[in-house]
């Protein structure tokens, strides 16, 4: 971390060196390009010594695990970003398998004190899972058979009958 943090020190001043030359400092938009570079520069340095504690407390605060009481409020939001972009279906899939992580915390407690439950604590998570994640694509197939309504309405009754 500290050989990478030299290395974009080096960058930064190699950046400021370059803004001093004539036509670099006439010219606003490449100030300001600069400028930001340099911004983006120093937030890697502080990036690459982040230390293994400060990682450590951030896995533990985006774990999710206190998501399960919250989940379902959020179902309609996701219901109704799915309708409006249905690209949005792809974009889901990180949230699932972030979702995925809530099931590690209890198991690795479950297995730390060798209990026979493991088996059956790891199903029970797993199907409620599976059932928030059938809840939240369940909005799938009814926006795509409305579709194919429409589509059905504007052949029978919109569209004018070609002669044969």
């Amino acid at each position: 971390a500290t050989v990478m943090g030299r290395k974009i020190h080096i960058l930064i001043d190699a950046l400021q060196e370059v803004e001093q030359f004539e036509q670099v400092d006439t010219n606003l938009q490449m100030k300001s390009f600069l400028a930001d570079t340099r911004e983006f520069l120093s937030q890697m340095v502080r990036i690459t010594n982040v230390q293994q504690s400060v990682m450590t407390i951030l896995e533990t605060i985006s774990d999710l695990s206190y998501a399960w009481a919250i989940l379902p409020n959020f179902l309609h939001l996701l219901h109704d970003r799915i309708r409006a972009e249905p690209a949005t279906t792809v974009l889901l899939r990180a949230t699932f398998l972030k979702l995925a992580s809530i099931l590690d915390l209890p198991l690795v407690r479950i297995s730390q004190c060798d209990s026979p439950d493991a088996v059956s604590v790891a199903e029970y998570y797993s199907s409620q899972l599976v059932l928030f994640v059938r809840k939240v694509l369940d909005v799938i197939p009814i926006s795509v058979f409305r579709v194919l309504e429409n589509i059905v309405e504007i052949q029978t009754h919109k569209l004018a009958q070609l002669p044969v």
